[in-house]
């Protein structure tokens, strides 16, 4: 788990990002799939671009109208998929926590302000329950880590990624 807190930021995004996706079409069915599917395709942007504020990525974690993946991930009533949504409430929290910080922002919402190790620990745990291919997330951590250790201004190369988790 040390691993993760020695890449860099936008690495850090990226490994969230391609887990996530490996698991959001086992959602497909469920309400507020789209709502699960945009809010990923918005943190692509931000970590590409840096041009999406993080409280309008926050607003896909938790907003007033109750159409966020907070909310439907309480109302999943399939437990298997309900690890589903945990699993990406995990990821956007973390990826909105960086996004804040990015932005040198002191006040964060309160569930943002609350991400720490165990955020991205149970996003882990939980991403293995619902992805059964053994070590994959270890892998590509270690990947991430001999090509995008923190303090290295290399970006990305998202490209490389996609085909490594194929």
């Amino acid at each position: 788990m040390n691993q993760f807190y020695n890449l860099s930021m936008d690495a850090k995004v990226v490994y969230l990002l391609s887990l996530s996706e490996l698991i959001i079409g086992k959602i497909s069915t469920s309400e507020g799939y789209e709502v699960a599917v945009e809010s990923i395709e918005k943190c692509w942007e931000w970590v590409k671009f840096k041009n999406i504020e993080a409280y309008k990525l926050y607003l896909y974690l938790e907003n007033m109208d109750e159409t966020d993946v907070m909310t439907y991930m309480q109302f999943e009533k399939d437990s298997y998929k309900e690890k589903v949504w945990i699993c990406l409430a995990n990821a956007l929290a973390y990826i909105i926590w960086e996004a804040y910080q990015y932005e040198k922002e002191k006040f964060l919402p309160q569930t943002i302000e609350s991400v720490d190790y165990e955020t991205v620990e149970n996003f882990l745990i939980t991403f293995n329950e619902v992805y059964l291919i053994d070590s994959l997330a270890e892998k590509l951590l270690h990947y991430f880590e001999l090509n995008y250790p923190m303090g290295t201004d290399k970006q990305v190369d998202i490209g490389s990624i996609k085909n490594f988790i194929v």
